[in-house]
């Protein structure tokens, strides 16, 4: 019977834990800072001193998430995955905010014409074959169709059954919101990448008056859909509608994915928190609260909050 194994990259926000739990392994991200180069494998203990050396205070970008190369993705697949399964399926960041899909898809070819001689060195027989999918999110939604499609896996679906599941459904009901904590962080990163999801203007009124966006992606796309007196207070609201959802049924699984770039304690200690939580509870919801990963973070700035759902038909925001 053929091994199928699921990868996810590095900006994929899900608990360690939980990715061991599920066989899911890693594809890293660079992060270049400066002259130096450190590698991003969501390695959650070093998280708190990385986000203290590239986010807090960093308004000038001194350091940046980069995807690996084609020859690069296939270095790690031949040296790490191609003899220990049959097929891997990388489900990669929304390939609108990053360029690993498309580096990704440049490598199958070369991946899977490399692996025959250390296949057959290893044991194996045949090809390796390496299906590279766009989830269409990042972090916390990202990590909730990775935690379908292993689930899948591991209950015993074919590896095409989880592909078609991820893009047919589980991609157009992923439904991920952020809070940004750092408005100056966030507002200078998007001009430098040419953004407008934090113009100068939004930036004046919310450092001004306190107010942060609620920024909604769905599908690959990112919009602003509320407004916020604080952080604090869009966390309450984002974690009030997830519990929401739990109660009126509308989960497509019983999941709600959140990340923090800072203490995962600091959330638990949100009374906001603690009411999800007992809802969770008792509709038989799994929370899955992870630190944010650097490649994330980087892009969004210290205390930043993330959350999401997987929902076909979702309630509005209040």
């Amino acid at each position: 019977m053929q091994e199928t194994v699921i990868l996810a990259d590095a900006a994929c926000d899900m608990p360690r834990a939980l990715m061991a739990e599920l066989g899911v392994q890693t594809l890293p991200f660079r992060i270049r800072a400066g002259d130096r180069f450190v590698a991003d494998v969501r390695d959650e203990p070093a998280l708190p001193s990385l986000y203290a050396q590239y986010l807090v205070g960093k308004q000038d970008h001194y350091a940046e998430s980069i995807p690996l190369l084609e020859r690069e993705i296939e270095e790690h697949m031949l040296r790490h995955v191609v003899t220990t399964c049959d097929r891997a399926l990388l489900l990669t960041i929304a390939s609108s905010r990053s360029k690993l899909y498309a580096h990704a898809m440049g490598a199958v070819v070369g991946t899977m014409a490399k692996s025959f001689k250390l296949r057959k060195d290893a044991g194996r027989t045949g090809l390796f074959a390496l299906t590279v999918i766009d989830t269409g999110a990042i972090g916390p939604g990202q990590a909730l169709i990775v935690r379908e499609a292993a689930r899948m896996l591991n209950a015993g679906a074919s590896a095409q059954a989880v592909v078609e599941t991820v893009e047919t459904r589980l991609r157009d009901a992923a439904h991920m919101f952020l809070v940004p904590d750092a408005l100056l962080y966030m507002y200078t990163r998007a001009k430098h990448k040419g953004e407008n999801s934090i113009t100068w203007g939004r930036y004046l009124l919310g450092s001004t008056f306190n107010i942060r966006p609620i920024v909604h992606m769905h599908r690959g796309e990112t919009e602003p859909v509320a407004k916020a007196r604080g952080a604090d207070e869009g966390m309450r609201r984002l974690m009030a509608h997830a519990e929401q959802c739990i109660r009126s049924g509308r989960l497509l699984s019983p999941a709600v994915s959140l990340s923090y770039a800072g203490p995962p304690g600091a959330i638990r200690a949100l009374p906001a928190f603690q009411s999800l939580e007992r809802s969770a509870q008792q509709h038989g919801v799994e929370l899955m609260l992870a630190p944010m990963s650097l490649t994330v973070a980087l892009n969004v700035g210290a205390k930043a909050f993330g959350m999401s759902y997987l929902c076909e038909d979702p309630p509005p925001l209040e």
